[in-house]
């Protein structure tokens, strides 16, 4: 490109080209990323490239780069079984040690240390960028500046977040999935029900390959976060809108019958086992994700994505002399500590 012809272009860079960049990188991240290559395709000067982007996300690109595909293994490492070695090259690593050393740095530990303690690792998320602009005028009243900045200085006593459930549950609000608070990690291996993992593993990919949102739930929260016991049945927690779609999935004329405030349900059975497909009441409004999967939290089960109940919820909502509302607590300190 001639110099002329690049100042043309260099006025015309903006925050877009950055997230351009970006999105890019993001689409390419197994690739070959260099400097060259990436300014090439946006018509663009390594040095002006470096410098936007630096300017916009305080970092360079190979910096950018370097960090997402060090959170992406560290992922990777954590959910599959992977080779350490297949990792490295995957990730653009030219040997292991390099790779180890990078990850080091990036996470605090080596690599090897993932699949013995699961120690938390390091994410770093893809960038999207906004630009808002607030501020301006406004005529507002006294009442409401005194309820706006009592707003602004204790968020947590904002309680007007919609409720799951019924009129009847205590924990109202919560916490949505979007920002997936906790992760647990679990291996059928090291646990003792196998067949009962086995099933609740089986179908729970069916329902992902189906594209149907799911919630483990009931009893069966419990045990889906690793305290284990026999299963009698497992509870499942789907979005109301999808009644009719949940029936044909399992096979079942009719539609689900009525039961305790805010809830309605059916039973079925998959495998040899009873499942409890059960409904919102109080969430009839259920157009996105967001009531499904409040007060959740995220479990891996050999890779397997799932979300659960959380036992937060539980232990506020169950009363104590609850047979295993001693089990939850306890073993809730303990992850705590």
């Amino acid at each position: 490109m001639s110099k002329k012809l690049e100042e043309n272009h260099n006025h015309n860079i903006s925050i877009d080209t950055v997230q351009n960049i970006i999105d890019y990188i993001e689409k390419n991240i197994l690739e070959e990323l260099i400097p060259n290559s990436i300014a090439a395709q946006f018509f663009l000067s390594i040095s002006t490239m470096n410098s936007i982007f630096k300017t916009v996300c305080n970092m360079t690109i190979m910096e950018y780069v370097r960090y997402r595909r060090l959170s992406l293994a560290g992922q990777e490492l954590m959910v599959t079984n992977i080779r350490i070695i297949d990792l490295a090259y995957k990730y653009g690593y030219e040997t292991p040690e390099a790779f180890a050393k990078a990850f080091t740095r990036f996470h605090g530990f080596p690599p090897s240390l993932i699949r013995r303690t699961y120690p938390k690792i390091t994410i770093f998320n893809p960038i999207h960028i906004k630009l808002v602009i607030q501020g301006g005028w406004e005529n507002i009243s006294t009442d409401e500046l005194l309820i706006n900045q009592t707003k602004q200085q204790f968020p947590e006593q904002d309680k007007n977040l919609p409720c799951c459930y019924d009129r009847n549950t205590k924990y109202k609000g919560g916490i949505s999935m979007e920002k997936e608070r906790k992760k647990y990690l679990i291996r059928v291996k090291d646990m003792k029900q196998k067949e009962d993992w086995r099933i609740l593993l089986l179908i729970a990919k069916k329902l992902d390959d189906e594209g149907i949102k799911f919630k483990i739930d009931g009893k069966t929260m419990i045990f889906a976060h690793g305290l284990e016991f026999e299963l009698e049945k497992i509870c499942i927690t789907f979005k109301w809108s999808e009644e009719q779609k949940i029936l044909d999935f399992f096979g079942n004329n009719g539609k689900a019958e009525g039961t305790f405030d805010g809830f309605k349900y059916f039973d079925t059975m998959f495998e040899g086992m009873k499942i409890r497909c059960m409904f919102y009441g109080e969430c009839q409004d259920d157009e996105t994700d967001e009531f499904l999967f409040r007060n959740a939290d995220l479990v891996y089960v050999d890779g397997q994505k799932i979300y659960v109940q959380s036992l937060e919820f539980y232990i506020e909502n169950t009363e104590p002399d609850n047979i295993y509302y001693k089990l939850v607590d306890e073993w809730m300190k303990l992850k705590n500590k």
